[in-house]
């Protein structure tokens, strides 16, 4: 991999806003904060600490609505 890529991906503020720049070519500015957002969490396993807290969070929703019947 080229050096220079990886200091980008490296530099956290760099590479969001490439992400952003990225994403603003083909979006409007509100639908390419949401991808480029999304692709950060992508990169750096962000994504998956989300979708483990959601579920953990609906997997308590489920039970206290059980336990109040």
């Amino acid at each position: 991999m080229d050096s220079n890529l990886c200091e980008f991906l490296d530099d956290p503020a760099r590479r969001r806003v490439w992400l952003l720049t990225k994403a603003l070519e083909g979006a409007a500015l509100g639908e390419a904060l949401a991808v480029a957002k999304e692709a950060e969490a992508f990169l750096t396993g962000r994504a998956v600490v989300l979708q483990q807290r959601a579920l953990a969070h609906r997997s308590i929703g489920l039970q206290h609505s059980h336990s109040v019947h």
